[in-house]
């Protein structure tokens, strides 16, 4: 999601973006353009890797760095040189970037500060040694780069602090600038029908991707929370982190897992409560950013809040164990939260400008 955002919001500020992409089965074989961005399909050999190995014993970046060089080297360093800046999510392609640096600008976009994010729940027998590799890719990631964007500033203090590394800038995750005035009484009751909700439940939403924090998360929810709370709570849950399909029918607490959703507007009409108990993890929780421009109550631990310290009186911050009170208790917020910094088109502008300044000092 960041890198497609973020992407045609570049495009959207003036920019010419290509985006190089693995090939996967499900994806278009041929180039294609949407939102004003190039889509070029490659196939890397590493690609496989993290569907053959268990993420457990080799995470996926470490999978994806043994990309072999042999493979259409010439090819990439061609296309490389033909761009001002080679924007590089992911240490995992640390080894190209040391390479792209020759021909061009190299930006790393860090999604989180890895070594921390897989050191949260990584079993001890196997950390020291993946964390290592993990704290390679990632320090030569940083010395490669010419710029670092971070998700949050806590992010660039800790990989600076880990790594050095020249010059930084954050861009934190947001929103769809549809969201903008979003008003969840408009088409409320309708939503809700849509959903078979009834006039008297109270309906929590949690939104997430396949990551792991994701997932323990919806563990926490459907284990832990909804049977402590009062009887007439749903909880819908929405993403890649809980296949579609599941329903928990218990009198008085339902689950409802809807799988990937386009448009999440109806489900912010319907719902009463937006929730977020990740507990381990680091960059910033984009599902904060889009409970915020819509205006819902939010109860959310320390850990999901990062990144959003400016508005955290639109937040309940708790850790888990005060999820229940804090749920029940939660109202609708006095008044909407000043988020127009975060939609896309700004943060688009923002990592523009960044640019802009970069190759100005080479120019």
């Amino acid at each position: 999601m960041r890198v497609f955002r973020l992407s045609a919001a570049l495009a959207a500020a003036g920019a010419e973006v290509d985006v190089l992409y693995p090939w996967s089965p499900g994806l278009p074989l041929r180039p294609f353009r949407r939102d004003g961005v190039a889509y070029l399909p490659q196939a890397f050999a590493a690609n496989l890797l993290p569907r053959l190995l268990p993420s457990v014993a080799v995470p996926p970046l470490v999978a994806l760095s043994w990309e072999p060089f042999a493979v259409a080297q010439r090819r990439r360093r061609s296309l490389l040189a033909e761009h001002d800046v080679a924007e590089f999510h992911f240490c995992a392609h640390a080894a190209w970037m040391e390479r792209a640096r020759r021909v061009t600008n190299v930006v790393y976009v860090a999604h989180n500060v890895e070594v921390d994010f897989e050191a949260a729940h990584r079993p001890p027998f196997l950390a020291r040694r993946i964390l290592g590799r993990l704290a390679e890719l990632e320090r030569r990631a940083v010395e490669a780069s010419d710029l670092v964007v971070a998700c949050t500033e806590g992010d660039a203090e800790r990989l600076r602090s880990l790594y050095g590394g020249a010059d930084y800038v954050v861009v934190p995750n947001g929103f769809e600038d549809g969201l903008l005035g979003f008003d969840r009484a408009v088409g409320r009751a309708d939503a809700r029908e849509e959903l078979g909700l009834g006039p008297e439940e109270r309906v929590l939403l949690f939104v997430g991707g396949p990551a792991r924090h994701n997932r323990d998360a919806v563990a926490f929810l459907e284990k832990r929370l909804l049977p402590s709370l009062q009887p007439g709570v749903t909880l819908l849950v929405a993403g890649g982190c809980a296949p579609r399909g599941r329903t928990d029918r218990t009198p008085g607490r339902r689950v409802r897992r809807l799988g990937y959703v386009d448009d999440l507007r109806p489900l912010f009409a319907a719902v009463d409560v937006g929730v977020n108990p990740v507990a381990h993890g680091s960059g910033s929780q984009l599902k904060i950013a889009e409970y915020l421009a819509a205006g819902l109550p939010i109860v959310t631990t320390p850990l999901g809040a990062r990144g959003y310290e400016s508005l955290a009186r639109f937040l309940t911050v708790t850790e888990l164990d005060g999820f229940q009170v804090a749920i029940e208790s939660a109202q609708p917020p006095a008044e909407r939260a000043d988020v127009r910094e975060l939609t896309w088109t700004q943060l688009g502008r923002r990592l523009h400008a960044a640019y802009t300044r970069l190759l100005g000092r080479w120019s």
